[in-house]
């Protein structure tokens, strides 16, 4: 079934309400963080990422508060709640870390239960090809409609101690199954031990995301969300929007400073403190509106790479603006990937 947006295929069976198309036209807000692990950055008081910000990329005054970092929204290690922005150089590596170099493998994995883009099977190609050149294997999961299905065997310890990473790619609804509570935490001790993960588009969706959780009314996963770092909410029309980095981090280094592309922008709540962010994006749609849409973090000793662009499936195999270096896999997602697993791009 053809969703009412460009590039979304509703996975069978999944029937859109009434009430659920008018989702489609609310205004988006990024709003306050609702809880998260002990480990957890506090989420992100939205005037403090407003300050944080360049004064050329400003958020705008309406984009949300959050008030659950206590009095004043301020963070306990003293700065205030102002949101993380990404340094010339990146975080330094964390001592004693699980070696991601010690294996070339990775896992792609694609599987979605209620929304699917139909960008993934070109993503996962061309994934797939930039490790290749770079002596990495890719293990694909749920790249077609034929393998579309949830493999907990995927997250078990031993299985994800193969991996040097694990890539969520544009998942939706339940991709693990459910419950998935163990395969969740085996995923977070993953990473916390040493593993690299990086998400994809609309993967901050899944397990209780603000089209996902409605839709399969189960209780929103915060440890999920707490790793990846948000919760998607929302996000403004397919159309034209205007990106801009934020420092120069490897993960945006190779990109232009500003460059135009055509995606949805995503809003986030639950947005941890600690999240660096590197990109920021305008969406033609909602003037003005200035959101966070890609962001790498440390993570116990092993690191997180999200970024939420790649909506069409052109973006991955061509220039998002063909008038600035702004290529999707080259100059940003593998970058993005090689920091996770602590390897020079």
């Amino acid at each position: 079934m053809r969703d009412s947006h460009p590039h979304v295929t509703r996975a069978p069976g999944q029937r859109m309400s009434a009430m659920r198309r008018r989702w489609w036209v609310l205004g988006f807000v990024l709003v306050g963080c609702t809880g998260a692990l002990p480990s957890a950055g506090p989420a992100v008081d939205a005037a403090s990422v407003e300050t944080a910000l360049p004064a050329e990329t400003r958020l705008a005054p309406d984009i949300g508060v959050d008030r659950a970092n206590g009095p004043g929204g301020a963070r306990s290690d003293g700065t205030g709640g102002a949101i993380a922005i990404a340094d010339a150089s990146g975080a330094t590596e964390t001592s004693g870390a699980r070696d991601a170099n010690a294996s070339n493998r990775v896992l792609i994995y694609a599987v979605t239960t209620n929304y699917r883009h139909d960008s993934i099977p070109a993503a996962a190609a061309a994934l797939s090809q930039a490790m290749g050149k770079l002596g990495m294997t890719a293990e694909i999961v749920g790249a077609s409609n034929d393998t579309n299905k949830a493999d907990r065997t995927r997250f078990t310890p031993d299985a994800l101690a193969q991996y040097g990473a694990v890539i969520l790619l544009a998942n939706d609804g339940e991709p693990f199954g459910y419950p998935a509570d163990q395969e969740i935490q085996n995923l977070t001790n993953f990473v916390q031990n040493g593993g690299a993960l990086v998400g994809l588009e609309c993967a901050t969706d899944c397990y209780g995301g603000g089209f996902s959780g409605p839709m399969d009314g189960h209780p929103k996963s915060v440890p999920f969300h707490t790793l990846l770092g948000a919760t998607f909410t929302n996000h403004s029309d397919f159309g034209p929007a205007l990106c801009t980095k934020v420092g120069n981090h490897v993960s945006v280094a190779q990109l232009a400073q500003t460059f135009r592309t055509a995606d949805e922008i995503y809003a986030f709540t639950d947005f941890r403190m600690d999240n660096q962010v590197v990109l920021t994006c305008v969406s033609g749609m909602l003037p003005g509106m200035v959101r966070p849409v890609a962001w790498y973090r440390e993570e116990g000793a092993g690191r997180v790479f999200y970024s939420a662009l790649g909506h069409p499936a052109s973006d991955w195999t061509g220039p998002m603006d063909p008038n600035a270096e702004s290529r999707l896999v080259e100059d940003h997602v593998l970058p993005g990937l090689l920091w996770s697993m602590k390897r020079s791009p």
